[in-house]
This record gives structure tokens, sequence and C-alpha cells, in this order.
């Protein structure tokens, strides 16, 4: 689905939200997957919102390149997220109801793919991991980028996160905390060998 579509769906869901009724009540006429994502957007709201939380609560980073400061202030900053969302737990953010919409986005991307392509990209990410929310994402792991055509097809985030995919797995990453806010297994398509 293209991002204009996303917006028009994301308006038309917003609209019947307004009144204040909730848009899961008036589903008549809705498009379900405008509903899906426009609920998967205020989970990721309501995680910026802890996040800015913590962030106010770690003491800032001065203009520094010394990587052992930097990194300390990650971890801090990882640690305060983490204590405020201590019950979080796998489909807090990545709903259950947005799971058929990033399935769908990622392999309608893959089957655009030439076999060439499909294996390239599937090698260059990094290998399965236990993920666990709120864990540190691993710094012995590359952070394989998403690719562009793929990132644009799934739905914005904020600068605080960003989709990684590891193994199979689709999951959102906090940028300067550094933890796995939340993930979905197994939505990337297997390559056969």
């Amino acid at each position: 689905m293209r991002k204009s579509a996303w917006v028009v769906t994301l308006a038309l869901v917003s609209a019947v939200a307004i009144d204040g009724t909730i848009a899961a009540q008036q589903t008549q006429g809705v498009n379900p997957t405008g509903a899906a994502v426009l609920a998967f957007k205020e989970r990721v709201a309501e995680y910026v919102k802890v996040h800015k939380k913590a962030d106010a609560q770690v003491p800032s980073l001065t203009e520094t390149k010394d990587p052992a400061k930097i990194s300390q202030r990650e971890k801090a900053l990882g640690d305060a997220i983490r204590q405020l969302r201590a019950g979080a737990r796998p489909g807090d953010v990545f709903l259950e109801e947005v799971r058929p919409v990033l399935v769908k986005v990622i392999r309608d991307d893959f089957a655009q793919r030439s076999a060439t392509d499909r294996k390239a990209l599937i090698q260059e990410l990094p290998p399965s991991v236990k993920l666990v929310v709120n864990m540190t994402y691993p710094t012995s792991l590359p952070l394989a980028t998403v690719p562009a055509k793929l990132l644009r097809e799934l739905p914005d985030l904020p600068p605080e996160l960003e989709y990684r995919i590891v193994g199979r797995h689709l999951l959102l990453r906090d940028v300067k905390g550094n933890i796995v806010v939340d993930f979905v297994r197994d939505l990337v398509p297997t390559i056969p060998s």
C-alpha cells in the first residue's frame, strides 16, 4: 500500500474518532487496514511519551566524541525506559490487528524482488537471536538497514524508533536507548535454497 493510501485511510479513520467515539466502535465503512495502522500509530505515540519521560530523567550528554560517554548515556537511557515499561510484552506496540498489514507489505515487497535480490537481502540480515522486549539490541549484530523500498511501504515512525529485521523477525528499536521495543516473529518469507 502506498504512503498516500495510508494517509487517506488514516484521515478517514481519524475523522471517525474526532467526535469523541472510539474508532473501533465505528468500523462500519472504515477501512480495517487504516484502523489497524491508526491503532499501531497510537501505540507508537504512547511509547514515545515513555521515551521522552525517560530521556528527561537521564543527564544530558554534552558534545563529546568519547565513545565510553556515549555508550554510558545510551545504557542509562535504556535502563530508564526499561524501568518505566517493566511490564512490556510482545504485541504491546505491534498489535495483533496490524500484523496482517505488515505481513502483506513485507511479502508483497519480497514478491517483487528477483531471487538473487531476495537471497542477497537475507544474507545481509543478522542471524536470529532470542528476542525479548526491553532487551539491549546486541552490539555484536550489524544494524542492517531495512531496504528503502520496503521502508517506504511500512507505516512511518518518529525519529526515536526504527524498524530492523533480525532473522525472519521485524522489530522496533529505540535508536537512542538501543533497546528492542517490540517485535513480530516470522514476518520475513523464507528463501528456498
